[in-house]
C-alpha cells in the first residue's frame, strides 16, 4: 500500500513533525515571531555559520532534520550519488590513498629467498567546490503551514543539488561549466570499458541483446558485485523494458513512499534525467552505464552540512525573498581502467 502521506523528504516515525520544525525555522528566519518563539521554545537554534555576519550578507546552518531531508532526497533522486563512495571531509582540501596494486604470492624452493612486493599506493586529491543555489520566492510561500513549507524548500533544494551532481558526475568535460569536474562519460572515452553497440545502434530502440551482453563483459569481475544500471526513463522504456518484454530479466516494485524500485538480469536500475533521455540517435555518445560506481567514484563533501541565507530587503520591491542554498563538494572519477585494462564501470556508446 502507497504511503501517501504530504511529507516525503523527511522520514522516520516522526517526519511531518521534522518538516514542522524546518519549515518554522525558515519562517524565524525572515522575521516571524512567532516561529522565531515557536524555535527557541523547542531548543531549535538559529546558529550562524562560521564567519558569518549578518543573515543579509551571510548564512544560517541548517538544523539537522533540513540537512538529513536534503541528503534524503539527494540519495533517492540522485543517480550518482546513490552509486558513489560518499566521503565527509573536515577542510576544503583533502588527500586520501587508493590501492593501485597490490602484494605477489610466490612459490620458492626450501631455504630459497622470498622474492619482496610491496603495497602500491598512491594518492586521490579533492578541491571542494562551492555549490550554490539562490532561490527567489514570493513572500506568500512563508504563509504556507510549517510542515508544507519545510517539506517543499528541502526537496527543491535536494533535487536541484542531486541534479547538478548527477550532471557533473556522468557528464561533466572539466571545463569551468563544471567547475573542473570530469565525468564518467568524459574519462571513460577511448578506453577499453567504453563499449561500441553494433553497427547502426545510436538509439535505445536499437539497443539488442548483445550490446546489453558487451557493455556488462566490459566490466571487472571484481566489480560485478555491487554493480548496477544507470540510465534515464527513455533507456528503461525503450531499451530494458523492451528487451525483457521478450526475454524477461526485469522485475520491478513500488516501494513505501512510491518510488519504482528495478532489477534487470539481477542488477538494480538507478535512473537519472541527466543522461540521454531522447529517442534520437546518439552516435557517438554514452547513451548508459553499467557497474560498480563506488570503486570508480568518490564524491566527497564538507560534513554534509548546509548553510541557508534568507533575504528580504534585496527583493523586497517586489514582496519577494530570496533564499540562498551552499554545499561544498567535489566528484572525483578516479578509477576506470585504460586502454588495455578493464575498469569497474562501462558505458554503452552509439554507432553510426
Amino acid at each position: 500500500m502507497l504511503n501517501r502521506s504530504r511529507v516525503r523528504a523527511f522520514t522516520g516515525t516522526e517526519a511531518e513533525l521534522k518538516a514542522e520544525r524546518v519549515g518554522h525555522w525558515f519562517k524565524a528566519l525572515v522575521g516571524q515571531e512567532a516561529s522565531r518563539v515557536w524555535c527557541v521554545k523547542r531548543g531549535i537554534g538559529l546558529t550562524k555559520a562560521t564567519n558569518e555576519s549578518s543573515n543579509v550578507t551571510g548564512g544560517f546552518l541548517a538544523p539537522l532534520d533540513f540537512d538529513a531531508a536534503i541528503i534524503n532526497v539527494r540519495e533517492t533522486v540522485g543517480a550518482f550519488r546513490q552509486g558513489a563512495e560518499v566521503r565527509p571531509s573536515r577542510s576544503d582540501g583533502q588527500v586520501r590513498p587508493r590501492r593501485t596494486g597490490g602484494l605477489t604470492a610466490n612459490f620458492v624452493s626450501e631455504g630459497a629467498s622470498i622474492p619482496e612486493s610491496s603495497f602500491q599506493l598512491d594518492a586521490i586529491g579533492s578541491n571542494q567546490k562551492k555549490l550554490a543555489i539562490l532561490a527567489r520566492a514570493s513572500t506568500e510561500l512563508f504563509e504556507d503551514s510549517a510542515p508544507d513549507l519545510g517539506e517543499f524548500l528541502a526537496s527543491e533544494i535536494g533535487y536541484a543539488f542531486a541534479a547538478k551532481e548527477d550532471d557533473c558526475g556522468f557528464n561533466g568535460d572539466g571545463t569551468s561549466t563544471f567547475c573542473g569536474i570530469s565525468g564518467l562519460a568524459t574519462r571513460l572515452a577511448g578506453l577499453k570499458s567504453s563499449i561500441a553497440a553494433a553497427s547502426g545502434h545510436n538509439t535505445f530502440l536499437t539497443l539488442d541483446n548483445t550490446d546489453i551482453a558487451n557493455v556488462m563483459a566490459g566490466v571487472l569481475a571484481t566489480a560485478i558485485p555491487g554493480a548496477a544500471w544507470f540510465t534515464s526513463a527513455t533507456g528503461y522504456g525503450q531499451t530494458i523494458c523492451r528487451l525483457c518484454a521478450v526475454s524477461g530479466g526485469l522485475t520491478t516494485a513500488i516501494r513505501p513512499d512510491g518510488t519504482l524500485a528495478a532489477n534487470y538480469l539481477g542488477f538494480p536500475v538507478i535512473f537519472s534525467g541527466k543522461l540521454p533521455d531522447v529517442s534520437t540517435s546518439l552516435a557517438g555518445s554514452a547513451m548508459l552505464f553499467f557497474g560498480n560506481l563506488a570503486q570508480a567514484a568518490v564524491l566527497v563533501e564538507r560534513q554534509q552540512q548546509t548553510i541557508i541565507a534568507v533575504s528580504r530587503e534585496r527583493a523586497l520591491d517586489a514582496d519577494q525573498i530570496l533564499i540562498r542554498g551552499v554545499q561544498r563538494e567535489d566528484i572525483i572519477n578516479h578509477t576506470v581502467g585504460d586502454a588495455s585494462t578493464r575498469g569497474p564501470i562501462a558505458m554503452l556508446v552509439g554507432t553510426s
